[in-house]
């Protein structure tokens, strides 16, 4: 399900609310994908107008008085249907998108959202036959590393009693989101919990508060304490966070609001603030990179404050909110960099964050996963990233899973998620790292035995121990192959070709250096 549709202010809800719908904050998405809006009566541009300042139960009130009247019966039907999606109402979504596909020329959106809704019901084989209909309109692939729906979800079923989720004390009735380690032994984050001593603007949607910055003391995983106001003195009326620290906790990235307009509405932007002699300076500098009329969101600064990530529906990406990069040099940040269709797709690819180890974690709805937002973790190489690994069943859920931090010790970590089971709409979890994600990249090069040629277009197929399978791949023009493995894993990897003697590699966990890499060039024998 697209629960995450990216707006201009951050959304709170009575039900279960959508993670991105609070975070993205970008207008443009409201609208789709170039939907044509009908001929407007007075109610249906009241119940518009609703729908744009993100009141979806006022706007689900008249847009069924009209759907009762048979006007604009498409346009309405389908509004229906993304009301009760942005309510966190999947089931009745999904009754609804499926009245709208009834009609004729039906937008590409509308296969989208029904895919996504029926996944967050894990109604998965349902979800593939609408997302790619999804696929066939917008010619758009999503990477499942050459596997069918079925054995992808099958793989990363699989991965299972990697991470043990421990619940924090931090959580509240309300929301807790974005964690990020600070000094140690800290973890700031945001929460739209209310405050008696503090007078503070109210969402007029709602009456809940807006997002501000906390910091609890950490006791190994464990919050202890109550948590308390982090940098009070630059608090705005409006949101704050999610935030990143550089390595030496002298430099904090924070995402906030910009000018909140009457409609409700605001774009985001990345500030900066700087600590001198113990203290936080309490004038915030801007990044030359956002573009007017878009926003820039999620900050994560590597470890050698040389590269800042972040998310930005700026013109120019592959779908709602995509990953950019942007690189320190001479005290300037350069134009940011677009990570590529390997990362970003149709869908929202957001939250990311740099460990020590330059694995860049990151939460998507458009990659294919277990449904809402899963997350994600790409290594970075010479020629790009590899193909994004999903954390498996005990980081992600159907809901959305999203805003991850690791451990300087990589012993575990934090993240956030809605699913059930929690204190509030969002939660906070703390996660010990039972069996270490890591990575070996293999590579090689499949050349003819006899002529000594390189050998193109060889079908590659990776399975493990078991018999799940992994990946199916080709080799290039000049013969070359790459990709990632788990460390830790044995696996079977069969080399094939018309006209050529199959062959048959296994490969262990002592063959394999985390983070280093494994050459294995193969030689193809004619039959």
């Amino acid at each position: 399900m697209k629960r995450s549709q990216t707006h201009c202010s951050f959304q709170v809800r009575l039900h279960r609310p959508s993670v991105l719908l609070r975070l993205m904050l970008i207008a443009f998405m409201i609208l789709g994908f170039c939907m044509t809006l009908p001929a407007q009566s007075k109610a249906l541009h009241k119940a518009d107008k609703a729908f744009g300042r993100f009141d979806y139960s006022k706007a689900l009130n008249i847009y069924q008085k009209l759907e009762k009247k048979n006007e604009s019966k498409y346009y309405v039907t389908k509004r229906i249907a993304d009301c009760y999606r942005l309510l966190d109402m999947p089931t009745h979504a999904v009754e609804w998108y499926e009245k709208a596909i009834e009609f004729h020329d039906v937008d590409a959106e509308t296969y989208y959202h029904l895919g996504q809704t029926l996944r967050t019901l894990k109604r998965y084989e349902e979800s593939d036959i609408y997302l790619n209909r999804f696929r066939a309109i917008t010619r758009t692939q999503t990477p499942q590393q050459g596997l069918s729906p079925e054995e992808y979800l099958r793989t990363v079923r699989s991965d299972s009693g990697r991470f043990e989720i421990v619940k924090l004390s931090i959580n509240t009735p309300y929301s807790e989101i974005g964690p990020a380690l600070y000094d140690g032994n800290k973890l700031v984050f945001s929460s739209n919990t209310p405050e008696n001593s503090v007078v503070r603007y109210l969402d007029s949607r709602n009456n809940k508060p807006f997002y501000s910055l906390y910091v609890a003391e950490l006791e190994e995983l464990a919050t202890t304490g109550i948590p308390t106001p982090f940098l009070p003195r630059i608090r705005t009326e409006l949101n704050d966070g999610p935030v990143s620290f550089s390595h030496d906790g002298n430099l904090v990235y924070i995402t906030r609001n910009t000018v909140l307009t009457q409609e409700g509405v605001s774009e985001l932007d990345i500030f900066t603030l700087s600590k001198r002699e113990g203290k936080w300076n309490t004038t915030l500098a801007t990044l030359p990179l956002k573009l007017k009329g878009y926003s820039i969101a999620h900050p994560a600064i590597s470890p050698d404050n040389q590269r800042l990530y972040f998310a930005s529906n700026m013109p120019g990406g592959y779908g709602g909110m995509d990953l950019y990069y942007s690189e320190l040099k001479g005290g300037f940040f350069s134009q940011p960099v677009n990570l590529g269709p390997g990362i970003n797709t149709a869908g929202n690819e957001v939250f990311p964050f740099v460990d020590t180890n330059g694995r860049l974690f990151f939460a998507s709805d458009g990659l294919p996963g277990l449904g809402g937002l899963d997350i994600f973790v790409v290594l970075p190489g010479e020629y790009g990233f590899s193909n994004p690994h999903n954390l498996g069943p005990d980081i992600n859920t159907p809901y959305d899973d999203f805003g991850i931090t690791i451990l300087y010790d990589d012993s575990g970590g934090y993240f956030a998620s809605n699913r059930p089971g929690g204190e509030g709409s969002d939660d906070i979890y703390a996660f010990r790292t039972l069996v270490p994600l890591r990575f070996t990249q293999i590579r090689g090069t499949i050349t003819n035995d006899i002529t000594g040629e390189a050998e193109e277009a060889v079908s590659i197929s990776i399975f493990k121990k078991n018999g799940i399978p992994v990946a199916n791949l080709e080799s290039d023009e000049k013969g070359n192959y790459s990709f990632h493995l788990l460390s830790n894993e044995e696996y079977t990897i069969y080399f094939r070709k018309r006209m050529m003697q199959d062959i048959e590699k296994s490969i262990k966990p002592s063959d394999m250096k985390a983070f280093g890499t494994l050459n294995l060039n193969i030689k193809l024998a004619p039959r």
